[in-house]
C-alpha cells in the first residue's frame, strides 16, 4: 500500500512531509508522487466517505492506495464530486545537501 499525500494546488511540499523521514543522503532527484486539489479537507471527507484510507496526523492529509485501479478511482470520485484534482510530484524543489 502506497501513502499519497493530498495538497492544495498553491501549497508547498514541506509542510505536508514535517513528520515523514527523507533519505539522510541522497544525491538524485527526489520524487513524491501526490494529489494537488481545490479543497484538502473536501477531498479527505469524499475519500473517506467511499472507503477509502485517509491520514490526518501530524499535519499531514493524504489518502493510502493499493492499486493503479484505485488510484484511478481517486481522481474520478473526486472530479466527479467537482474538485479539480491533479497527480504530480509534490517534492518539486526539495534540495537536500
Amino acid at each position: 500500500m502506497a501513502y499519497y499525500p493530498i495538497l492544495h494546488k498553491r501549497d508547498r511540499l514541506e509542510g505536508a512531509i514535517a513528520q515523514q523521514a527523507m533519505p539522510t543522503f541522497y544525491m538524485q532527484d527526489y520524487t513524491v508522487l501526490g494529489f494537488r486539489v481545490d479543497d484538502c479537507d473536501r477531498a479527505l471527507e469524499i475519500l473517506d466517505r467511499h472507503a477509502f484510507t485517509v491520514r490526518r496526523d501530524y499535519g499531514n492529509k493524504g489518502v493510502d492506495i493499493d492499486s493503479a485501479e484505485r488510484l484511478r478511482a481517486v481522481m474520478q470520485l473526486l472530479e466527479d464530486n467537482g474538485l479539480r484534482c491533479e497527480i504530480a510530484d509534490i517534492a518539486e524543489g526539495i534540495y537536500q545537501g
